[in-house]
């Protein structure tokens, strides 16, 4: 269904008649709504307030969501291969055979979660005036997180899909005018920045009253990072370093990054870790399927494996002493499928620096999904350090990849990066870019890494041929890059069913003159 269509459907475990159906647990993420429309005579109190601010947190978590999460950012890059039993649109996106029948070209269920944001934004005050016990501080907070939330989805799908249609207005029914023209996507991001930059200081904690909700609710640091990641995909540099340094110098909710014994349980395995900005926090109630069946060889709603990942000893991206290369992949398997290890089991601390495959512990549907954590806060001030390259930039760009590298190569001592080896803004930006991978593989950052660069860089032709060619080895590589020729190809077409829809809507013109690819399906 087109998006705004789909906005009209029932809120995920959504709000019934005047309330909701609880569990017995009071805490915020416990609240398990039934599905039903929002009614009028549900928003009369501050509890109802703050159970359709956990339903808007609760629709991050919908698979449809978490799918096209790993799809748009990780399953177009250098990382991923086809699995051993994939979907038709798995394989046609892996294969650089993408039009606009994909399903991974629908936009709803991002939209969705818009649109729930936006229902919350525009009940609240009205609330608020009927509640004596909800303050305006209150207000304000929970304010700044459902902007914050609503503007890290409007920024995934502007990096998907470049311009696309842009609303602060709620959609309840069927009396409001459905066709929407698509926003310039730097302009969007324009407005979320400034949007942001109004509702910073809004928030009533720094932390909340469980280590869950600091790490799945969205905090001052989250936003702050949050407009450090646009703007170094906008090209402000100094913006982007200033708001890291916010984020590494406020001393409340502090952070710190997990020791290398624990890092691969504590980040992966088992989430919250004390490094963690945000994350989607996944349980036994609230199961984290679409990994298990992205990644995984068990769990899941059926046994499905859909990606592989990249033979990277073919490539000179890890070093020998580097325990993410044991820690992300399988390589015991033998044959061409290398299995995905992150997320899907973790490394049970040790004090032996010799990794060996009983270190790791299947986990199955639990897993959180990293939004933010420390490690990205690191790396994109040494990106935008590396891009700007003032006087002392490039040293201090070192110390800061040194955080992660030094952490992941143990064995190397603290400091192992030398300035020496990288006293070039070329070389050092190669470092970052190579760091980057190896610290954020199968995060579903990569491709809009790899994208940024070349927006940055005017290098598209180099990009591809060097990093994204190689996922395609056994395809034709001339048809390839026919496919990957221009950057309008390597957006997303909007979906056929949108463009039906909403007549307003102007397709992608590389999928507007191309017209259909050949599908040819083994």
């Amino acid at each position: 269904m087109a998006w705004l269509m789909t906005i009209l459907v029932p809120l995920p475990w959504g709000w019934v008649g005047g309330g909701l159906i609880f569990t017995s647990c009071s805490d915020f993420f416990d609240i398990k709504p039934q599905t039903e429309l929002v009614s009028d005579d549900f928003w009369q109190s501050k509890s109802d307030v703050e159970s359709a601010v956990s339903a808007c947190y609760r629709a991050m978590q919908e698979p449809d969501v978490m799918e096209r999460l790993i799809a748009w950012g990780e399953m177009r890059s250098d990382n991923v291969l086809l699995g051993q039993n994939y979907n038709d649109n798995v394989y046609y996106i892996l294969t650089a055979n993408v039009d606009a029948d994909n399903g991974y070209a629908q936009w709803g269920p991002l939209y969705q979660v818009i649109n729930y944001c936006n229902t919350v934004l525009s009940q609240m005050p009205a609330v608020q005036r009927k509640d004596p016990n909800f303050t305006a501080g209150e207000l304000r907070a929970y304010e700044a997180e459902m902007k914050t939330l609503r503007a890290l989805c409007y920024f995934y799908l502007v990096r998907t899909f470049r311009d696309v249609p842009f609303t602060t207005e709620a959609y309840s029914d069927d009396t409001r005018p459905f066709q929407l023209p698509q926003t310039d996507g730097d302009e969007i991001l324009d407005r979320l920045l400034s949007e942001l930059e109004q509702i910073q200081d809004n928030f009533a904690k720094a932390v909340y009253s469980t280590t869950a909700a600091t790490k799945g609710r969205i905090t001052q640091k989250t936003l702050w990072t949050l407009m450090a990641d646009i703007n170094l995909w906008l090209g402000r540099y100094d913006c982007t370093v200033d708001l890291c340094r916010r984020v590494l110098q406020t001393s409340t909710n502090p952070l710190q990054l997990e020791s290398s014994a624990r890092y691969n349980q504590q980040v992966f395995g088992q989430g919250q870790s004390q490094e963690s900005i945000f994350e989607l926090v996944f349980d036994s109630y609230t199961p984290n399927y679409v990994v298990n069946e992205m990644y995984g060889q068990t769990g899941g709603r059926s046994s499905v494996n859909q990606l592989s990942a990249l033979d990277w000893r073919n490539y000179p991206l890890f070093d020998g002493s580097d325990v993410r290369q044991h820690d992300f992949v399988f390589r015991n398997t033998g044959g061409a499928f290398i299995p995905i290890r992150k997320f899907v089991a973790y490394r049970r601390e040790s004090s032996s620096s010799q990794v060996v495959a009983s270190d790791y512990v299947v986990n199955q549907n639990t897993q959180p999904w990293i939004i933010y954590r420390l490690a990205d806060v690191y790396l994109m001030m040494a990106e935008a350090l590396v891009e700007r390259a003032a006087d002392g930039d490039l040293a201090e760009a070192i110390r800061m990849v040194g955080y992660t590298y030094d952490r992941a190569n143990p064995s190397r001592g603290t400091g192992s990066l030398s300035l020496a080896s990288y006293n070039s803004q070329e070389l050092m930006r190669n470092l970052v870019f190579d760091e980057r991978q190896r610290e954020f593989m199968f995060e579903g950052k990569r491709y809009f890494d790899l994208l940024r660069r070349i927006r940055h860089t005017d290098d598209l032709a180099g990009i591809v041929s060097t990093y994204l060619l190689r996922k395609y080895e056994s395809l034709d590589q001339a048809t390839v890059l026919t496919r990957l020729n221009t950057l309008n190809a390597l957006y997303m077409p909007i979906h056929r069913d949108e463009m039906k829809v909403n007549k307003l809507l102007k397709q992608n013109p590389f999928y507007d003159t191309s017209g259909d690819v050949e599908k040819a399906h083994p």
